[in-house]
């Protein structure tokens, strides 16, 4: 699975570098699996800061094939451990989906039989 990027700078330098250097990882916001930035921001996807201070994920500046192992490693390191709590999330949202299937189901057959049984 090919990593999804999107891109949130205030700096249009950098935005404009970032762009063209991940043009064939780039996605919407809403499909992304990471956003760049050149700040914190108050956003509920991953985040990977890339600017010049000390606390940078990235520090520029960068080259391109630079970028692109930074931001695999970052990614695998940071994010891609959280994946397992997703897919946990999701089990347990799809057994609770399934019990209230099943839960339906048998209301519905109750009523149904209710319905031709007066």
């Amino acid at each position: 699975m090919k990593l999804k990027i999107s891109i949130m700078c205030d700096s249009l330098l950098l935005q404009n570098s970032l762009e063209i250097f991940l043009r064939d990882y780039l996605s919407s916001y809403k499909q992304c699996h990471v956003v760049l930035s050149d700040k914190k921001r108050d956003i509920k996807k991953p985040i990977i800061i890339i600017n010049s201070s000390k606390d940078a994920d990235i520090k520029v500046p960068f080259s391109k094939s630079s970028l692109l192992a930074d931001l695999q490693k970052i990614y695998k390191s940071k994010f891609k451990k959280g994946n397992t709590q997703h897919k946990n999330t999701l089990r347990k949202l799809e057994k609770e989906i399934d019990k209230l299937t099943l839960e339906f189901r048998e209301n519905l057959i109750k009523t149904i039989r209710e319905f031709y049984e007066e």
